[in-house]
């Protein structure tokens, strides 16, 4: 297990010398992705909570970022930072309103959420760039070659993946555990559920935010797509494909559903002219999954 564990991170260190510059440039937008669904997984998975407007931490940060960089020449790694922090303040007033709802309230009003964030940046084109975006130009890049962003976002998710695994394996995951089984015991046993409730949220929202803000320094431009409902949709397919609440099932999936979405899939879509078509295949997989294996992946290789 733990030789597996080796080249699994180990692995992914050559493909810039035997992969094309395109993959790897995938490769390294998926490593951000996986961020993205462990976060999500973080709240949805442990605390049972179910946050639809996960995507406005991701976008907050990717545009606090481009416009601190853009206009306040704010240096990037400092940029990056802010992006993450005002998330985390967003994430601290969203939770500490909306988590305070039963049942699936939450999830209504937190669906909301990303419309709203993409009408403001519709109405304000002349500062969030409307529907075309912004680019923060190559100087302001993570690393001006293919090779060095690749290694960087990956260097982020391993270091992201560790941080969280310490979370949701200490003391205050297994407490985040006991409320998503029963809030009811978890409170009478002592547990601040509201409080804990809370601080997993902020977590969630300052780790994705730090990967929003990454994205729009990989891929030099930041848009409403990082708000978009679309993105939403995938980090959920991930999280129910992995497996919600399992941790390494979210990092499963997500590598996964971004692969097969933009490489396979969206080849398979421009090769036979049916445009949508692996979003179709996507969608008709997690209904499969919800049926057949509502576990996911890695629940059904943990119970094997």
């Amino acid at each position: 297990m733990r030789r597996g564990l080796i080249l699994a991170f180990v692995i992914p260190l050559i493909f810039p010398f035997i992969l094309p510059k395109s993959v790897v440039f995938m490769l390294g937008l998926a490593y951000l992705f996986v961020v993205y669904v462990v976060t999500w997984d973080l709240v949805a998975g442990y605390v049972g909570e179910i946050n639809l407007g996960h995507v406005v931490f991701i976008g907050l940060g990717a545009y606090t970022s481009a416009l601190l960089v853009l206009n306040q020449n704010v240096p990037t790694p400092v940029s990056i930072l802010l992006g993450a922090l005002v998330s985390t303040l967003f994430g601290f007033g969203v939770g500490a309103v909306c988590l305070r709802l039963k049942g699936y309230y939450l999830a209504l009003v937190t669906a909301i959420l990303p419309l709203v964030f993409v009408q403001i940046v519709n109405i304000y084109p002349q500062t969030f760039g409307g529907y075309e975006g912004l680019s923060v130009g190559i100087k302001n890049a993570l690393c001006r070659n293919t090779e060095g962003n690749y290694y960087i976002a990956y260097a982020f998710m391993l270091a992201s993946i560790l941080a969280l695994y310490r979370v949701v394996n200490s003391k205050f995951g297994l407490r985040l555990k006991a409320i998503r089984d029963d809030p009811e015991l978890a409170e009478s046993l002592g547990i601040n559920v509201f409080k804990h409730k809370v601080v997993a949220f902020c977590i969630s929202a300052f780790v994705s935010g730090l990967a929003g803000a990454m994205t729009a320094f990989y891929r030099l431009s930041v848009g409403v797509d990082l708000f978009g409902v679309p993105l939403m949709l995938l980090i959920i397919i991930s999280a129910v494909f992995g497996g919600l609440g399992t941790f390494f099932g979210a990092i499963i999936g997500a590598l996964t559903i971004y692969i097969l979405k933009n490489w396979i899939l969206m080849e398979l879509s421009y090769s036979t002219g049916v445009m949508g078509l692996d979003n179709l295949i996507i969608y008709a997989m997690l209904i499969v999954l919800i049926l057949k294996m509502p576990n996911g992946i890695f629940g059904v290789l943990k119970r094997r």
